[in-house]
C-alpha cells in the first residue's frame, strides 16, 4: 500500500513539474514576440497585412514612414502618395494631419525591388485612389486612412503602426506592421483579382522600409 501511494505521489509530481515546465516555457515564447501596436481587427471579407522588424530607431522609421515624396525613391508598391487638401490640392509642406487626403499610386502586383524615383511602372498595374487619413496618432506612432473611390462599394482602411522591440540580447529594434480591412458588395473581387497582388505588394513595402531605414 505504502509503494502504490508512493507511486502515486511521483505521478502527481511529475504532471505538476510538466504542467510547470509548460507554462513556463509559454510564458517564455510569448515573451520574445514582438508586440502588436495595431487597433484590433475588425470583421472584414478579407485583410492583407505584412510585418518585419527593423534594426533602427522608432523616430528614424516613422520620418522615412511619413516622407511620402520620398517614397518614390524606395517603395516598391507605393509609388506616389501626395498629401492634399479637401479639394485635393496638394499642401505646401506635405505633412500628414487628420481629415486630409491623400491621392496614392500604387503598383499592384508591385516593382521588383530594388527601386528608384525613374523605375517605370506598368501602366497595366497601376491603381489611382483618392483616401481620406483617419488617425493619426504620433504619440504612439499610430497612422491610418479610408480609400474614398468607390466609398459607397468597397470600404478599405489601412492601418500602419510601429513599436519597440527589445530582442534577447537586449537590443532594441523597431516592429512594423500594416494592416487593411476590406469590406463591401466588392470586397470579394476585389480579393479575388488583387487579393494576392496587394499581398505581394504590403510585403513588399516592408522590406524596402527596412532596407531603407536601416541604411
Amino acid at each position: 500500500m505504502l509503494l502504490s501511494l508512493w507511486r502515486a505521489l511521483r505521478l502527481q509530481c511529475i504532471i505538476l513539474c510538466t504542467i510547470f515546465l509548460y507554462k513556463a516555457l509559454g510564458a517564455s515564447n510569448s515573451s520574445s514576440q514582438p508586440p502588436s501596436n495595431l487597433p484590433p481587427a475588425v470583421p472584414s471579407v478579407f485583410a492583407v497585412e505584412a510585418n518585419i522588424l527593423i534594426d533602427a530607431p522608432i523616430n528614424v522609421v516613422w520620418n522615412v514612414l511619413l516622407d511620402f515624396p520620398k517614397y518614390p525613391d524606395w517603395n516598391p508598391f507605393v509609388r506616389s502618395q501626395i498629401v492634399t487638401d479637401t479639394f485635393y490640392i496638394p499642401t505646401q509642406d506635405q505633412q500628414v494631419a487628420e481629415n486630409l487626403r491623400l491621392i496614392i499610386t500604387s503598383q499592384i502586383p508591385p516593382l521588383t525591388p530594388p527601386v528608384t524615383a525613374s523605375s517605370q511602372g506598368n501602366i497595366l498595374n497601376e491603381h489611382i485612389t483618392r483616401e481620406n487619413i483617419t488617425h493619426f496618432e504620433p504619440d504612439i506612432y499610430r497612422v491610418a486612412w479610408q480609400d474614398l473611390s468607390l466609398d459607397l462599394l468597397i470600404q478599405a482602411e489601412r492601418w500602419s503602426a510601429l513599436s519597440v522591440f527589445v530582442d534577447q540580447n537586449g537590443e532594441a529594434m523597431t516592429f512594423y506592421e500594416s494592416r487593411e480591412e476590406y469590406n463591401g458588395v466588392l470586397a470579394e473581387s476585389v480579393q479575388d483579382l488583387e487579393g494576392v497582388g496587394l499581398l505581394e505588394g504590403f510585403q513588399a513595402q516592408a522590406t524596402a522600409l527596412k532596407a531603407r531605414a536601416e541604411a
